[in-house]
C-alpha cells in the first residue's frame, strides 16, 4: 500500500496531544496515531490511544485501543468494560468531532470563494464575483428567496422591477444591459439556471441555501457585530472584546513575548 501523501488530512492530525483533544485518555502525553493497514504500536511507550487506520487508500477507521487499563483509573476485572467502553467511545467520537472542525472549513472557503470571486474561463473570458460588501451584490442574493418562489421562474423584467427598491433606491432603475450583467454573474456562479428553451430563470437549491446564508451572515453578524464592538456604550461583544485582550496581554507578559 502506498504511504499517506503529506496533503493527507491525518498528517495534521497525528501530532495533536491526545489528552488535551480528548481529556479521556492518561497525561503521558500520547498522541493520535496514523497506521496504514492496521499496523502500528502505541507511541513514545505509550499503550493506548486512538488510531486512524487507512484501509486500502479509500476510508479511515477510527478506534481506540487500550492495553493498560490502569492508565485510566481502572482495574482489570470484567467488571470495569463498560467504564472502559464510555472511554473508547467518548476519545473516537471527540476525534471524529476535531476531524470535521479541522475539514470543514477547508470546504467552506472553496464554496465562498466559488459564490464572491470572480471566474475566470479558458478563453481568458472574466466573470465578476458577488462581493459580500458590495450593495448590489447584497440586493442580488435578498431578492433570489423572493424569485424562488416563483413557480414559472422569473425574467429580466423581474429582476430590474426588484433590486432598487432594496439598496433605497426608486424601483425600476436598473437598465436591461445592468440586468443582463446581473443574470450572467448569478447563472456562471450557480445560483440561478435558464429554464430550458425560454428566457426564465429559476432559482436553484444552491442559489437558495447560498443567499439565505450569505445574506444572514452580512446582516446579522457583520454589521451587527461591527456595530456593537464600535457603540460608545457598553455592549455584550465589547466586554467579551475586553476580556479576550486582557487574556492575550497576560499571556504575553508572563511570556515574555512583544505584543
Amino acid at each position: 500500500m502506498p504511504p499517506l501523501p503529506p496533503e493527507h488530512p491525518c498528517r495534521e492530525i497525528k501530532h495533536g496531544h491526545v489528552d488535551v483533544i480528548a481529556g479521556e485518555l492518561p497525561t503521558r502525553k500520547p498522541v493520535w496515531v496514523v497506521r496504514e493497514g492496521g499496523v502500528g504500536k502505541g507511541p513514545h511507550g505509550t499503550s493506548s490511544a486512538p488510531y486512524l487506520t487507512h484501509k486500502l487508500g479509500k476510508a479511515l477507521r477510527t478506534e481506540t485501543t487500550i492495553n493498560q487499563t490502569t492508565d485510566f483509573g481502572l482495574g482489570k476485572r470484567l467488571t470495569n468494560l463498560p467504564a472502559l467502553q464510555r472511554i473508547g467511545y467518548t476519545a473516537n467520537r471527540r476525534l471524529l468531532a476535531v476531524q470535521r472542525l479541522s475539514h470543514d472549513p477547508i470546504t467552506g472557503a472553496d464554496v465562498l470563494h466559488a459564490t464572491c470571486d470572480p471566474i475566470v474561463r479558458d478563453d481568458g473570458t472574466r466573470i465578476p464575483g458577488l462581493r459580500l460588501t458590495d450593495p448590489r451584490a447584497q440586493a442580488l442574493l435578498h431578492i433570489l428567496p423572493v424569485f424562488r418562489l416563483h413557480p414559472a421562474g422569473f425574467t429580466s423584467r423581474d429582476l430590474r422591477a426588484l433590486p432598487g427598491e432594496l439598496p433605497g433606491q426608486p424601483p425600476a432603475t436598473l437598465t436591461p444591459g445592468q440586468a443582463t450583467y446581473d443574470l450572467r454573474r448569478l447563472r456562471e456562479h450557480g445560483l440561478i439556471e435558464r429554464v430550458p428553451h425560454t428566457h426564465r430563470y429559476q432559482v436553484t437549491d444552491t442559489g437558495l441555501r447560498h443567499a439565505m446564508f450569505l445574506t444572514r451572515a452580512h446582516d446579522r453578524v457583520l454589521q451587527a457585530g461591527l456595530a456593537q464592538l464600535n457603540q460608545p456604550v457598553p455592549t455584550a461583544l465589547r466586554a467579551a472584546h475586553r476580556a479576550y485582550q486582557a487574556a492575550i496581554d497576560d499571556i504575553t507578559h508572563r511570556t515574555g513575548i512583544a505584543a
